[in-house]
């Protein structure tokens, strides 16, 4: 009879790891339940290959070593267990991390991260505060390592001391199940994470992956490839991205512009866009005083996609960062660029770390002659103890140094007090309390911070001459009526340009996205000359107006009264965008041109490094 009993053992370790990747899974659901309110059993069943397939790679160096030395001696029997324990250590901790940091992104983490939490100096200030604030995910991961430990030391002793027969069986059957791991199953392709669409609706995908597995595949991987879902022709004509302008000037010529993009604005908490009570005002009065827009998007979810999207017509089309990806290194479009070449003073000011998510390095790639942050602020006692100088002292700051500037002046500004962990000092916690979200508070705080900032502003010399633009980078800790993860609602933003006096107050109800913002300006201050942008002015009919981005290997876009998401080569799911939120979509095939071709343009323009205009 064989003797199998190495396999027995493998097959058992592995074992208890897989239990413990499913029930994280099972956490992952619970803490985020309203994001998957009723997640089918095939989710987790599918969920089990993803799992194998991250598995397999994580803990290869230990089955190498455990098919080379069936009966280790005390030396190498201490090497296997290092390697089965530190696998365990990487794969349970990116799941546990994602536990909570998916309700910032929804969307699985990818190799960024990695790039994202190492730049700068923020990391050893902010771990003690999350593992405070999030207690229950440092439970989880220590509890999970403790099954892992105990699951192998129970494991080790049923091994036995009689030597396998025949000595290769056993290896060739691990061997065997770990290459079909590897490659997630026997098809032809290796499975990827598009391979969660066929066990649940986009909106699931990412609790069918683990993060373990959205790391590894991500890891050194070329994002971009070279699309042709059409005649470039139709591409130009469907989404253009070389424009000019200059025939109108709706603002005096060579104003001032000043870009403030607020940390967290979702509109789901401003009264004039949602109803309610609300949280922002001030906000909610000056859009009153503008040209705002009640269907604007941000076009990703993280800080580190809102900036360049914002202020470089970049939006958020890949898995990596722009910010983090090697094509940050080409030349590329931006509004200190345009500016700055026909004679602005440019500036970039954000109260955080000098370092933070690398919006330094950002600012001097995109033309800005001057970075403000945390380390040019004159008086620490104003810094936060985690991100920064909080929003109050820093914006009355940027009031006073916009009055250094040499006008005409390009300035931007981003707050940081609505950013997690959404704390304020005693005095202004119990002054804007109220609401059942921690975040809320910090809204409120952070809105009467913009409310001085006007005040201020409104008494300089500069500020008759000065366009101002006025959005957040993101939504976050949204409360949800029904409407689905990862949709429209988890990007929608309050934008409004004002400039009192020169932009009559008007409501506009078009589909507008932070990618339009650059254009847009250029439109209004009159800027005669061609330039390239993914957006495009949201007061002319250049395109179908819409809004795009990516998550979970699929690309969003939200149109006129209907919202797709899609692989790029079919449509996944639909909805539309009134309430109740499920409403169906009509036209969800028509959508997907425009989406094919904005991913055309994107992808094919950055691999040929095209991202600025050049004259034929």
């Amino acid at each position: 009879m064989p003797n199998l009993r190495p396999l027995r053992t493998w097959l058992l370790r592995i074992g208890v790891v897989a239990v413990v990747f499913s029930l994280q899974r099972v956490l992952f659901a619970v803490v985020n339940h309203e994001a998957f309110p009723s997640p089918p059993a095939l989710v987790f069943l599918g969920g089990i290959r993803f799992d194998l397939f991250a598995m397999a790679w994580l803990f290869m160096p230990w089955t190498l070593l455990y098919l080379a030395v069936e009966r280790p001696g005390p030396i190498v029997a201490k090497v296997q267990k290092g390697l089965f324990h530190l696998a365990c250590t990487i794969g349970f901790l990116f799941n546990s991390i994602d536990i909570a940091y998916f309700g910032f992104t929804l969307k699985r983490s990818t190799s960024d991260l990695l790039g994202i939490a190492t730049g700068g100096d923020d990391l050893a200030s902010l771990l003690p505060v999350f593992m405070v604030d999030y207690w229950y995910i440092v439970l989880i991961f220590l509890g999970s390592m403790l099954v892992a430990v105990a699951g192998y030391r129970w494991t080790g002793r049923h091994s036995g001391q009689e030597r396998a027969r025949p000595w290769w069986l056993w290896r060739v059957i691990i061997a065997a199940l770990t290459l079909v791991a590897c490659r997630g199953g026997l098809q032809y392709i290796p499975l990827g994470v598009l391979g969660a669409s066929q066990y649940a609706a986009p909106a699931y995908m990412p609790l069918v992956l683990n993060t373990p597995f959205t790391m590894m595949t991500s890891i050194g991987k070329v994002q971009l490839e070279e699309k042709a879902f059409m005649e470039q022709a139709e591409a130009d004509r469907l989404w253009p991205v070389v424009h000019r302008y200059g025939d109108t000037t709706l603002v005096p010529h060579r104003p001032n512009v000043v870009v403030i993009v607020l940390e967290s604005f979702g509109a789901a908490y401003s009264a004039k866009l949602n109803g309610g009570e609300g949280c922002m005002p001030f906000l909610d009065s000056l859009m009153g005083q503008g040209l705002w827009y009640s269907r604007a998007y941000a076009n990703g979810r993280r800080s580190i996609d809102g900036i360049p999207a914002v202020l470089a017509s970049l939006p958020k089309m890949m898995p990596e960062a722009f910010i983090e990806s090697p094509y940050a290194q080409q030349p590329f479009t931006s509004l200190p660029g345009l500016l700055g070449a026909e004679g602005y003073a440019t500036s970039f000011f954000h109260g955080g770390h000098n370092g933070t998510m690398g919006f330094d390095a950002f600012a001097r790639s995109a033309g800005f002659d001057r970075y403000v942050g945390r380390d040019q602020y004159p008086d620490p006692k104003d810094d936060d103890g985690v991100w920064g100088i909080r929003d109050r002292p820093f914006l009355q700051f940027f009031a006073q140094e916009l009055g250094k500037e040499q006008q005409p002046f390009l300035s931007c500004l981003f707050t940081l007090s609505s950013h997690h962990p959404y704390r304020l000092p005693p005095g202004e916690a119990a002054q804007f309390a109220g609401g059942n979200l921690p975040i809320l508070p910090t809204l409120r705080y952070a809105d009467d911070a913009l409310r001085r900032f006007f005040a201020t502003a409104r008494t300089m010399p500069w500020f008759p001459n000065t366009l101002f633009v006025i959005t957040a980078d993101h939504t976050a800790d949204l409360l949800r009526q029904g409407e689905v993860s990862g949709s429209a609602y988890d990007h929608w933003i309050p934008l409004c340009y004002y400039m009192p006096g020169r932009l009559q107050p008007e409501q506009d109800d078009r589909i507008t996205q932070q990618i339009d913002i650059l254009p847009t300006v250029l439109d209004l201050i009159g800027y005669p000359k061609p330039f390239f942008s993914f957006g495009s002015s949201s007061l002319r009919e250049e395109r179908l107006p819409a809004a795009v981005s990516e998550s979970n290997a699929t690309w969003l876009l939200v149109g006129d009264s209907c919202q797709v998401r899609s692989d790029g080569e079919q449509v996944l799911w639909s909805a539309g965008l009134l309430r109740p939120w499920t409403t169906t979509c009509t036209d969800s095939l028509a959508l997907l041109p425009a989406l094919q071709a904005a991913i055309q343009q994107y992808n094919n323009n950055i691999l040929r490094h095209t991202l600025v205009f050049r004259r034929p």
